[in-house]
Order: C-alpha cells, then sequence, then structure tokens
C-alpha cells in the first residue's frame, strides 16, 4: 500500500508543475484534449521506472522467508486434563483388537457369467443381412442385385454371448486349511471365485456348500495354502446387549476396513409375519450399530476379545446406504450350518410338524393367560412328532429341549438346532396346566414339509350362508369351494363369504375364503354351530378364532365392536 501512495503523490506533483492540456475548439461543445509533450512523456517513463524498482524491491522485502526452525509451533505445554484409570484403558482398545482380526478377514471378488441369446438382426426379413453375403457392410445397398439376400430368406441362427459380471464381498478364514465363512448372497451363483488375503495374496476359490434359509455359505481356498490367519470362534449365546462390537470387511472394494459400535438387539426376525405368511428364512440376527455397507457382507463381526461372534449379513435402510441399523447372523448358528456342510454334504435341522404363531394381547385375554411366555400352536400335522408325542393345536408351548420359547421365531430356531432323531422334551400349557411331553424331532425335508393334514375331522352339515355380529357372512364348506380352495376332505367349519369393511374382523385381516373351524376354541362344523356361538357373544367380549387359509391354520383375536 505504501508503493500506491508513493506514486500518487509524484503524479499530483507532476500534474501541479504546469497545465497539460489545452482547449480545441469545435463546432460542438468544448473538449479537454490531453497534449503531452516530450518532457512530460519522459518525466512519465522515469516515474515508471523508478515505481518498478520500487516495487521490486518492496516485493522482495515483504517475501522474505523466515530460517527454519526459528518459529515455535503450539503450546509449549501439554494440556492438563485429569483422566480415570478407565479413560487410560480405554484409549486404544480397538487398536489391539483390529491388529489380530483385520488378518483373518478376506475380500472375494467373484464372477458370474451371464448368458445372452440374441438374433443377428431383427430386421432381416425386411432388409436382409446388413453385411451382405462377403461382410461387406455396404453390400446390400450397393452391391449387384444377385448378390443381395431375398427378404425371404432364412434368418441367421440365433448366437450366444457370455457376459462376465462381477461382485465383492467378504469373507472370514475359520481354518488352516483354507475354509472361509460368508454369505450364501455373497457367492450364489458365482462361476468362478478369487479371494485376496489382506497381506496381498491371492487364492482361487470354490463353493463347498451353501444355505439359502440361514444365508450363510462355506467356500475353500484352493493351492498352496500355508500360514493363514485364523478367526477365533467365540460364542454369540453370550453376547448382551450394548456390548462393544468391531465390524471388518470391505465395503465399496475399501478392504480391510474397520467399524465399532454396539450390540443393539438380539435375536431379530426381519419377516415378522403371522403363520398366515411365515419367513422363509430361520433368522436370530444380530443387530448392530457398527457401519456396514455393500462389500461387508459376510465379513468378520468380533467382540472387544477378538472372537469372532457373528457374519454380517445385511442393513436396513431408506437410502441404499448405512443408516445405523445393520445385522449379522450368530456364530451359533453359521457355524452349525458350516459344520453340517463340511462334513455331511447338506444342512439338517429338526422338525416338530406344527404350525404356530405369536401370542397378541387379544389372545392372552381369550386364552385367559395372563402374564405367561410362549409360543401358541394353531395346528398340528397328523403323523409327525408333535402329533406323536400329544402336542394339541392349542396347546401353549413354554420350551423346548429346556430352552425358553417366548416367540414362534425363538421356537422355530430352537427347533431346526436339534438333531433329528433326539428324543426332547416339550413344556406346553393346556387349559391352565403345565404338561411336559415328550417328542422324537425328525429332519426338515420336503416330504415333511407337505405333510399338512390335520387329525379327526367330523363331519359337517350343510346350511345356508349366515351373517352373525362378527361382521362375518359364512357358508357352509361345498364340494365346489373344497376343490376351489383345495381343502382337504378332512377340513371342517365354515367359509368367509363376505367381511364388513369397519369391522374388528376386517381390521384383523380376515378375509372371504377363510375357512373357520373354531370359536373360543369350540368347534365349528356348521353354520348352525357358527350362528350358536356367536349368538351368545356380546359387545367388548374377546373372539379367538381358529381360520385355515392356503394349507395353513393360524389364530386370529379381536374383540367385538361396541
Amino acid at each position: 500500500m505504501q508503493y500506491y501512495y508513493f506514486l500518487n503523490e509524484i503524479m499530483e506533483r507532476v500534474e501541479m508543475s504546469g497545465p497539460n492540456f489545452t482547449v480545441e475548439k469545435t463546432n460542438k461543445e468544448p473538449v479537454a484534449m490531453l497534449k503531452p509533450s516530450r518532457k512530460k512523456l519522459f518525466l512519465l517513463s522515469a516515474i515508471i521506472a523508478v515505481s518498478g524498482i520500487i516495487a521490486g524491491t518492496m516485493t522482495f522485502a515483504e517475501g522474505k522467508k523466515p530460517a527454519r526452525g526459528t518459529i515455535a509451533f503450539g503450546a509449549t505445554e501439554k494440556p492438563m486434563l485429569k483422566s480415570s484409570p478407565q479413560l487410560e484403558s480405554f484409549k486404544s482398545p480397538f487398536a489391539e483388537n483390529a491388529e489380530k482380526v483385520v488378518p483373518t478377514g478376506v475380500s472375494i471378488t467373484l464372477t458370474k457369467i451371464d448368458t445372452v441369446t440374441y438374433e443377428q438382426n431383427p430386421f432381416y426379413q425386411f432388409f436382409g443381412s446388413p453385411f451382405g453375403d462377403d461382410d461387406n457392410p455396404f453390400g446390400d445397398f450397393f452391391g449387384m442385385p444377385q448378390q443381395r439376400r431375398s427378404p425371404h430368406a432364412r434368418p441367421p441362427a440365433p448366437q450366444k454371448r457370455f457376459i462376465p459380471q462381477h461382485g465383492l464381498g467378504s469373507g472370514v478364514i475359520v481354518s488352516k486349511d483354507g475354509f472361509i465363512l460368508t454369505n450364501y448372497h455373497v457367492v450364489n451363483g458365482a462361476d468362478e471365485i478369487e479371494v485376496k488375503l489382506s497381506d496381498g495374496r491371492s487364492f482361487k476359490a470354490k463353493i463347498i456348500g451353501s444355505d439359502s434359509l440361514s444365508d450363510v455359505a462355506v467356500i475353500k481356498l484352493q493351492g498352496d495354502v500355508k500360514n493363514l490367519p485364523v478367526a477365533y470362534l467365540g460364542n454369540s449365546d453370550k453376547l448382551r446387549v450394548g456390548d462393544w462390537v468391531l465390524a471388518v470387511g470391505n465395503p465399496f472394494n475399501l478392504t480391510s476396513t474397520v467399524t465399532s459400535g454396539i450390540v443393539s438387539a438380539l435375536g431379530r426376525h426381519l419377516d415378522e409375519g403371522t403363520a398366515s405368511s411365515p419367513g422363509n428364512m430361520y433368522q436370530n440376527f444380530i443387530q448392530i450399530d457398527a457401519a456396514i455397507n455393500p462389500g461387508n457382507s459376510g465379513g468378520a463381526l468380533v467382540n472387544i476379545d477378538g472372537e469372532l461372534v457373528g457374519i454380517n449379513t445385511m442393513i436396513m435402510s431408506r437410502s441404499g446406504g448405512f443408516m445405523g441399523i445393520g445385522f449379522a447372523v450368530p456364530i451359533a448358528m453359521a457355524r452349525k450350518v458350516m459344520e453340517d456342510i463340511i462334513y455331511e454334504g447338506r444342512v439338517t435341522r429338526g422338525w416338530l410338524g406344527i404350525m404356530i404363531q405369536d401370542l397378541n394381547e387379544p389372545t392372552r385375554e381369550a386364552l385367559d393367560l395372563g402374564s405367561v411366555k410362549g409360543v401358541l400352536v394353531s395346528g398340528v400335522n397328523k403323523d409327525q412328532p408333535a402329533d406323536k408325542a400329544g402336542v394339541r393345536r392349542g396347546d401353549i408351548i413354554l420350551s423346548i429341549g429346556g430352552i425358553a420359547t417366548g416367540s414362534a421365531n425363538e421356537l422355530k430356531n430352537a427347533v431346526a438346532a436339534i438333531r433329528p432323531g433326539e428324543k426332547t422334551p416339550v413344556v406346553v400349557m393346556r387349559s391352565g396346566k403345565q404338561l411336559t411331553l415328550s417328542a422324537v424331532i425328525a429332519e426338515r425335508n420336503e416330504k415333511n414339509l407337505l405333510a399338512r393334514g390335520n387329525k379327526n375331522a367330523p363331519n359337517q352339515e350343510n346350511e345356508n350362508a349366515s351373517a352373525g355380529n362378527l361382521g362375518l357372512k359364512v357358508g357352509p364348506i361345498t364340494a365346489a369351494l373344497r376343490q376351489q380352495l383345495g381343502l382337504e376332505e378332512s377340513a371342517t367349519g365354515v367359509v368367509v363369504l363376505d367381511v364388513a369393511e369397519n369391522s374388528a374382523a376386517a381390521e384383523q385381516g380376515i378375509q372371504p375364503n377363510d375357512v373357520i373351524s373354531q370359536i373360543n376354541q369350540q368347534p365349528v362344523t356348521s353354520v348352525k354351530d357358527y350362528n350358536q356361538i356367536t349368538r351368545q357373544m356380546k359387545n367388548g367380549q374377546s373372539v379367538l378364532l381358529l381360520i385355515e387359509r392356503e394349507g395353513n391354520t393360524f389364530f386370529v383375536a379381536f374383540k367385538l365392536n361396541k
């Protein structure tokens, strides 16, 4: 700034030295015209030269750099903060953990070959081949007439192209032999699998087996496998809500990424359907808030002691990215599936042969259960383990094999974990009394899944349709309806023909074509039975219906509208 003040002062003195302009007369208004003289031009040149020298000198002075080491950066003393011994031990609890765990994680790159069948030219019959008979791209337009194809000539045969599609996931090394745990959805359909270790080594791998019902898969490294770091398998049953956990994986191809969080919940079941729409997976997820994203699937979930407690599987998100809710398969479930695959070549699960559902408040009131925790049996398959053990429809299963079953999902997982052929105690509540039954668990297979027949079905009567105070119009099961709805010959009850829009039954999801076989645990074999039972009901009373729909039976409870 001093330079500009200096230049301005010189110019003012030059202007004061004498007149610098004259007035030229024209036909227009007078105009001031600058008439520089040689003296003035010389003076201005001198000023510019001097000012340049001054400017250069001043710039050099202002841009002078201090000698290195002459400036002390930062305070001379550390902040004096008091910290407890607990805080001191918490400063780097994850660093040592990560150093041990990260090497056991792997990056899985897979290739799926998609086969695409296509026609060379979909307009062939109209314009002929665009490449002509001699591969001339302009032959059909400029070639000799006899060289062109007839519009009705036979089209060229369809061609196939094999297009590779690439995917990315994570895995965990669980044995010195090169066995790796990952997710079913990571490797499903893969034609080629490449595994990269944290130390930079790469191996080809093959799928040993997979299980879609638990989303667990086992792959094995091929080639000369030596000096593999192996994860320590912990006990996921000992996890508690609030425990610290680390998630290790390769989100967005960022290998060996570690994130931390806590266990948010245990025993999560994402398909919260009723027995009318059961989920097709065995779910017992660990919910975590450690960040996981695409590419983390199949990676390790470890506790604060560095023990593998889960396999990261999925996230719940509205945006497609992480929103604080992730899920992992417990290592207890994943290990059982892994061992079945490796030792037996397939996954075996226990089978009891019942249809079940959770207890809600209207159902508790209708059955007068109070605070009892258990699972309601809505159907018993004929000649299956539960039937042979004496389990009845309407029983409340409290535990199986010593494991408490407070929800349908817990019972489903507990039964699946039992080895087929084992004799297992089943504790039920029936009519307010607790009973212990003994069931020999069968194996879950397609044959047992198709066994749906219920036992001891009484004969039905054929009567006219009726509408009771439940807001339902019902009718008898005719031969035509039996065939239309796929009902067995032993099926009895009444068919729902219509549901009042604002009724409590409609709010609970009762639909036309549902078959009602019980009301408040009283058998309904005809429209007459239906009318006799419903006429005695009062407003505000709890109602418990046994419904059959598409081969499944389940209970629906509600209160009559007041």
